[in-house]
């Protein structure tokens, strides 16, 4: 017995040590965290307070020999100017981009890191047109070639392409022209992908730089060269054979979104030795801000949507990004419907539709273009006012480049996303062979679920950018609409949501988040039902507790793949075994017109409240019942041979609330608590409709969440079955209707002695048997009935829906 005590406690330090060991990593995480913060910012008070960065392994300019580079006494600064205005229709440089062009035309290699909409294409553009033979400008999508070649052919400016859709013919024409000094064209546009599978195509590159001819190399979307970068390309880490190849030929990478990480791979990948990296702020301050709340259950974002475009952009253009080519189909179809001017972009529809939908939203011919992640990238529509995300991007920069597309002419626009609790999870499994996939998606989602941080300000840490709140100037919702939120602490619902994964784990079962969201609502199988504790919070309500359990690390993702898809499943998180620490706590906030802080400590007892209150009203009306029914059968009861003068039989008829509630507090305390029923067949009755609607409503049960627990915080009964004491109000009320002619006035004594039965270890008797038995024997039934043809009867009306104990 002492060694059992010892080993006791042996496990029982060792899960100490357990918690005590999470905790420190948890605080080490934390300490690296803020150490780098730290660096970073004592880094930025070191460096001159410009926004040019050198990076690279060789010597860095100084900030003399960077600001030369934005003055105009260049021998091509009067070129430069002259074309600006006569060829771009520009009166001025913006920021960086006077520096950026006079380092590329000085020949030096550079990273450009520049917000969507602030001209990152003029800088490779303009001197391409004041520089002698052709720039080679790699780009990732078509869409963005076009783009680009409608644009340089409507202000007269000579550019060509090359990539799977293009003719032979073209293609012959386009690679003869390469060599070709008196050829006309100053911009050659080609996708990666021609770049790693083209000899042919090399080759002539080869001649071209022999030639002279190859004056620049601009890689646009830069970040594409990287794994750690949101839209990864593999070809792309084969364009390192564009400097090798050609190393005296200047090269410029240009991203909106791009860390530091991020480029240093870039560096490496492109064989770029010391490139010079420019980067401009992140903020547009004519962007807004948005995130709006969708309910997992039904599509009611596409109504707010048309709604939204009818009303405040009517006659705006616009984009709103889809999640899938399928729903890129389906939702344009549905905003048609709606009177919304809508058409689909996705990459697997023909490069002529394709190419069709573009020119015709470019030309305002359609308001909306409702487009998978395939249409964005290098878009330049100066006068689009919304960009709506109907399901969230799967990381920071996604969103963050895809909703640039909207006041690249510096006007108000719109950046609206909404976020479903069930997107989270279909993005997952598709990012779930990316490396860091999974976090930069939680990272959106962070964004998303976040109500007291200004948007920017989630933004600007994810760029390692420092930023002050004050900048957003309320051009975001959190910082137009203030503190609209509270702080709730959601240890035990946490603790809750652990147990439900625990179980299932035990039982050797996987649980998707929608199973886990229907287990702790009480939904789904009853054998798991009876183990768990429920929940009364609503729907939106779980499924933030559930996200915000999996941001902190309590839950985590667990993927199981099939030869036809993949499924995305809950488990354990690191964190989880810190809830076993008492002392352990666990907070978020939430939106003021959700979760109360109030709400979250009553909310058990005001639905025991409720509950109780339930149940007087329907034992009053039970009470009437058998008032009236004694009174019409008074005379076939004494033909019966009912003893008028039993004490037991003068006991009222129905179930007393006091002693319903007794019950409920004595079984939830025993050790081994019966199942639930389950309330789906309807036996037949031979009793009139109208007698029977009455105490068939009235028997119901409310659903028994209402009693989750009293302020002693007892184990609550489970929510959508029916508590124990509704066993027996069924069965007298619903079931025994036909028999009350002749016993209504023993229903009491039913209900004690039914319970005694289904309470008692020791009962042998299976089934409703077990409960009728002792009760039926003291009743006088009819002439010719006997115990066990009156039992017969009675296990065919209501075996199919009592089940009472589960063999």
């Amino acid at each position: 017995k002492a060694n059992v005590f010892l080993w006791a406690g042996l496990d029982s330090v060792e899960a100490e040590l357990e918690v005590v060991k999470l905790q420190i990593a948890e605080l080490l995480e934390k300490q690296a965290s803020l150490t780098s913060k730290r660096k970073q910012l004592l880094r930025r008070l070191e460096e001159p307070c410009d926004s040019t960065q050198p990076s690279g392994s060789g010597p860095a300019m100084t900030k003399q020999e960077l600001l030369r580079y934005e003055n105009d006494d260049f021998s091509w600064s009067t070129e430069l100017e002259q074309n600006l205005k006569d060829v771009f229709q520009l009166s001025k440089f913006r920021p960086l981009q006077l520096k950026a062009i006079n380092l590329s035309m000085s020949g030096k290699d550079l990273f450009l890191v520049m917000p969507t909409g602030r001209g990152k294409s003029l800088c490779y553009q303009l001197p391409a047109v004041c520089s002698e033979g052709f720039t080679l400008v790699v780009t990732p999508l078509v869409s963005l070639m076009e783009d680009q070649l409608m644009y340089l052919k409507s202000i007269d400016v000579e550019a060509v392409s090359l990539n799977a859709s293009s003719s032979k013919e073209h293609a012959k024409m386009v690679l003869a022209e390469l060599t070709d000094s008196k050829a006309p064209f100053k911009l050659l546009y080609v996708t990666p992908e021609k770049i790693a599978k083209s000899k042919l195509l090399m080759s002539r590159l080869e001649k071209a730089y022999n030639a002279g001819r190859l004056s620049r190399i601009a890689v646009d979307e830069v970040h594409c060269c990287s794994q750690w970068g949101h839209d990864f390309r593999p070809d792309y880490k084969l364009l390192g054979i564009l400097k090798r190849q050609f190393p005296k030929v200047p090269l410029l990478g240009l991203t909106a979104t791009a860390t530091g990480s991020v480029l240093k791979d870039c560096q490496k990948i492109l064989c770029v030795p010391e490139p010079i990296t420019l980067t401009a702020s992140f903020n547009r301050t004519n962007l807004y801000y948005e995130v709006r709340l969708k309910d997992s259950n039904s599509d009611d974002s596409v109504s707010d949507i048309s709604a939204l475009i009818k009303e405040r952009y009517k006659d705006q253009s616009g984009i709103v990004y889809v999640f899938s080519q399928k729903d890129a189909e389906t939702v344009s179809a549905d905003l048609q419907k709606k009177g919304v001017n809508a058409s689909p972009y996705h990459a697997n529809m023909n490069p002529e539709d394709k190419s069709q939908v573009h020119r015709k939203w470019a030309t305002n011919k359609i308001q909306v273009v409702v487009a998978t992640v395939a249409f964005g990238m290098g878009i330049d529509k100066a006068d689009v006012r919304f960009v709506i995300h109907h399901t969230i991007s799967k990381s920071i920069e996604n969103y963050y480049q895809e909703s640039g597309r909207a006041g690249r002419d510096d006007k108000p626009a719109d950046c609206i996303v909404y976020f479903g609790f069930n997107d989270i999870f279909r993005i997952s499994t598709m990012v779930v062979m990316e490396n860091v996939g999974q976090q930069k998606l939680l990272t959106m989602v962070d964004y998303c679920q976040n109500v007291d941080r200004c948007r920017r300000s989630v933004i600007a840490v994810h760029f390692d950018e420092v930023w002050d709140d004050e900048g957003c100037n309320e051009m975001c919702d959190v910082c137009r609409h203030g503190n609209d939120y509270i702080t709730v602490d959601i240890t035990q619902h946490a603790k809750d949501v652990v147990q439900i994964v625990e179980l299932a784990g035990s039982l050797d079962e996987k649980l998707t988040p929608l199973k886990v969201t229907e287990a702790w609502m009480g939904k789904g199988p009853a054998k798991r039902r009876k183990m768990i504790q429920t929940t009364t919070l609503s729907r939106l309500e779980v499924e933030a507790i559930i996200t915000s359990l999996l941001l902190q690390g309590y839950l985590s993702e667990d993927f199981s793949f099939t030869p036809y898809t993949t499924y995305f499943y809950l488990k354990l998180g690191g964190k989880a075994p810190l809830l076993k620490n008492q002392s352990h706590s666990i907070t978020m906030k939430m939106r003021r017109t959700g979760l109360d802080a109030n709400t979250v400590s009553t909310t058990q007892q005001t639905n025991a409240k409720s509950v109780h209150n339930k149940l007087i009203k329907m034992d009053k009306e039970q009470q009437n019942l058998a008032r009236k029914q004694d009174k019409d059968h008074e005379q076939t009861e004494s033909q019966t041979g009912y003893d008028q003068n039993d004490p037991a039989a003068a006991q009222p008829t129905a179930i007393e609330v006091d002693v319903e509630i007794n019950i409920i507090e004595n079984v939830n305390d025993s050790e081994s608590p019966l199942p639930p029923l389950k309330l789906n067949s309807k036996p037949k009755s031979t009793t009139p409709q109208k007698k029977r609607r009455k105490p068939c409503t009235a028997a119901v049960p409310a659903p028994s969440e209402g009693a989750v627990t009293d302020s002693d915080h007892r184990r609550p009964a489970l929510v959508n079955s029916p508590s124990q004491v509704s066993i027996i109000s069924e069965a007298a009320v619903e079931e025994l209707c036909d028999l009350r002619n002749y016993y209504s006035k023993q229903l009491r004594r039913i209900n004690y002695i039914s319970h005694e039965y289904l309470q008692n270890q020791g009962c042998s008797d299976p089934g409703v048997l077990a409960c009728i038995r002792e009760p039926l024997k003291s009743l006088r039934l009819p002439r010719g009935s006997t115990i066990a043809r009156t039992a017969r009867n009675l296990w065919t009306r209501v075996s199919s829906r009592r089940k009472l104990i589960q063999r």
